[in-house]
């Protein structure tokens, strides 16, 4: 393994500017100890396929985020949106936790008007990943019950 001396010494002075960088910034969060219910940090570079997905920002409680429809979450899963829909009827998934305010008017005679079902960021990063760890597109080998214990387990609420 021959590596250039010159690129390991840069990468070395490179990590600790970041770490430098990193404690001049501090935290994000007020106070000394950190939120006990935040979820995984999500890393945009490892997750670059969500720039892909149609997203809506939206305010909430004065601060912005992304929410993604149930389409984004179909397109990010390779499949269709009436069975995202038909995964949370059967209570594979959580309902969404967010929705688009309800239309003013009825939209189809007799049934109760709703909004759009919304991801946030953190939801639609977990189902993906707990898609692809229990291979659900492999009909071989899928693990319907992992995927759906996993999900019912640890699923982010916002």
């Amino acid at each position: 393994m021959s590596t250039d001396p010159l690129d390991l010494f840069n990468a070395i002075v490179s990590e600790k500017e970041t770490a430098h960088r990193e404690s001049e910034e501090g935290p994000d969060y007020p106070g000394k100890t950190a939120p006990k219910n935040r979820g995984a940090a999500i890393d945009s570079v490892t997750h670059e396929w969500l720039n892909g997905l149609k997203h809506h920002e939206y305010s909430v409680k004065g601060v912005t985020h992304k929410f993604y429809t149930v389409g984004a979450l179909a397109s990010a899963l390779n499949r269709k949106p009436v069975t995202i829909r038909s995964w949370e009827a059967k209570g594979w998934i959580p309902p969404a936790s967010f929705r688009t305010p309800a239309p003013r008017s009825e939209q189809i005679p007799g049934k109760a008007v709703r909004g759009r079902r919304l991801y946030s960021e953190a939801q639609i990063v977990f189902i993906v990943e707990a898609a692809m760890q229990f291979k659900i597109d492999d009909p071989n080998h899928n693990d319907w019950n992992g995927f759906r214990k996993q999900i019912a387990e640890h699923y982010p609420k916002h």
